[in-house]
């Protein structure tokens, strides 16, 4: 086998790798919708818990049908992040109107105002109402774990 032959072999693999993690991480029969929406001034929880986060007012014609929480893929400031959505009715918090929101990971910067995209990719759970606040954070750290985890495997 000649060099040339061997990397045409091994192109075709990675090839073939990079098609296989793309239908890995991202299922293109589910949640493949791009949201758009501004980023507003929230009550700044997240912030309190350890996982700041961005609230999003989505524009009119979108809507997020499922609750829970999410992998998603953000872009913002013409940036990609990785980030961990929150679509729910806080119910722990004594909250009833619907909050998305995403911490958005390696991410510390004043945006209030501005647009963002995302994508959900990976549903991690559904929304839960938790006994105390010490039992969302510990879960909301869960959840941090395994959207890395997620993410990692992409």
């Amino acid at each position: 086998m000649s060099f040339f032959d061997f990397y045409k072999i091994q192109t075709f693999k990675l090839i073939e790798l990079k098609y296989f993690i793309l239908l890995h991480c991202k299922d293109t029969k589910k949640m493949t919708a791009i949201y758009t929406g501004k980023i507003i001034h929230g009550k700044k929880n997240g912030r309190k818990f350890g996982f700041p986060t961005v609230n999003i007012l989505l524009d009119s014609d979108q809507q997020i049908t499922d609750t829970g929480v999410f992998a998603t893929q953000v872009n913002v400031l013409d940036k990609s992040f990785q980030g961990m959505l929150y679509v729910g009715y806080r119910k722990t918090l004594d909250l009833s109107h619907l909050s998305i929101e995403i911490n958005i990971f390696d991410f510390n910067e004043d945006i209030y105002d501005h647009t963002i995209k995302f994508q959900i990719l990976k549903k991690i759970r559904s929304d839960q109402t938790f006994d105390t606040i010490d039992q969302l954070i510990k879960q909301i750290q869960l959840d941090e774990i395994e959207i890395k985890k997620y993410f990692a495997s992409c």
